[in-house]
């Protein structure tokens, strides 16, 4: 079991209602923590495209600061202590 730090950027803060929160897992794979941090906060939308397997374009996942494109993907294992920052940078049409 892995305790991190969830921060909700932009757009994911608005429809999440939070801004840091801490979330535990059993899961230590960034796809597993990440589906269910969005499906927990309803921003699955905003953050993983429609079929689940992949981030958005437009979307940024950052991980103790970096971009997790850059540091293995979704496929990144996370340790307890972990940060991971989710951003929307486009503003939604209302």
């Amino acid at each position: 079991m892995i305790k991190i730090t969830v921060k909700f950027m932009s757009i994911a803060r608005r429809r999440a209602g939070v801004g840091v929160v801490e979330f535990t897992s059993q899961e230590n794979t960034l796809r597993d923590v990440l589906r269910t941090v969005v499906d927990s906060y309803r921003i699955s939308d905003l953050i993983l495209t429609e079929n689940r397997d992949q981030v958005r374009s437009w979307a940024r996942v950052l991980v103790n600061g970096r971009s997790h494109e850059f540091i293995g993907g979704l496929d990144t294992e996370l340790q307890s202590g972990d940060s991971i920052a989710l951003i929307y940078p486009y503003t939604e049409n209302f």
